[in-house]
């Protein structure tokens, strides 16, 4: 009697299922644990499976997905039914149409994130657990330029959660995070108001002969003398350069800028010569 309660209720269970497939109904859906390319999940009482491909975000590829699985276990999510399958039963979901809102994210504060993939200019790290994954995936780069201690990035096993500081966005529109304020201002176009302006340069040559170049007193910069920027009269440039006083203070306008190694890039306001 106890077995066939059993499968009667199973029964309802699943007819519950099919009408909400029929319907399309949104139901929520709670994360069991992660499989090999998706999660186990539960469902209106029955288990049930979603895959990485028709989950509620994606990431660049599902590598992405295993240092962050199990952070999910036990959260809850919403979804439609993709398909049912009997004897045995077997349920696939679709998540893709959950919408998630955006954080108000400030700048300079510590957020709690998980470190997911590591690549040559950083570490990738999901900012969403810090909201119990409330507003889904929050995928942010540690840029190692961004970091006072470039080391640290060996350090950091994927998985590893960790504190780090929001310094803002850059020019397409993801998250950089990091430890150095003054090298994360590169990084977020905080100093691209600076190109195609005209700005006093210091100039300081050291004991050695170095020129250094410094915009209003404290940006690092370079003068690159190029027949790109100086077609025809590169030489005249590369003589008046030379000419320059330690401490003296020129105009230059700013033409560009290296944000890896964090310096703007000048060009003399010189006039070519006189054909």
């Amino acid at each position: 009697m106890t077995e066939n309660n059993d499968k009667a209720y199973l029964q309802d269970l699943l007819l519950n299922i099919k009408a909400a497939y029929a319907n399309q109904e949104v139901l929520s859906f709670k994360i069991i644990g992660p499989k090999e390319k998706g999660f186990q999940v539960k469902v209106g009482g029955l288990f049930a499976y979603v895959s990485f491909n028709h989950f509620c975000w994606a990431y660049p590829s599902n590598d992405f997905w295993r240092p962050v699985s199990h952070s999910l276990i036990g959260m809850y999510f919403r979804g439609k039914v993709h398909s049912i399958g009997e004897n045995p039963i077997s349920i696939l979901l679709d998540a893709k149409e959950q919408k998630f809102e955006t954080p108000n994210l400030e700048n300079l504060t510590k957020y709690r994130g998980i470190a997911l993939q590591k690549t040559k200019y950083g570490v990738f790290v999901d900012l969403g657990i810090h909201f119990n994954w409330k507003f889904g995936s929050i995928l942010g780069l540690v840029h190692k330029t961004a970091l006072i201690d470039e080391s640290i990035l060996n350090h950091w096993k994927l998985g590893e959660e960790m504190n780090i500081q929001f310094l803002g966005y850059n020019e397409k529109g993801q998250i950089i995070l990091g430890d150095n304020r003054e090298r994360g201002k590169w990084l977020v176009g905080e100093m691209d108001h600076l190109i195609g302006t005209v700005q006093n340069v210091r100039v300081v040559i050291s004991e050695a002969g170095k020129f250094r170049f410094y915009v209003a007193g404290i940006h690092k910069a370079i003068l690159p003398i190029t027949e790109e920027l100086y077609p025809n009269y590169s030489a005249a440039a590369k003589k008046y350069a030379s000419s320059l006083s330690n401490g003296e203070t020129i105009e230059c306008e700013v033409v560009k800028m290296n944000k890896r190694k964090s310096c703007l890039i000048l060009k003399l306001l010189i006039e070519p010569p006189v054909a």
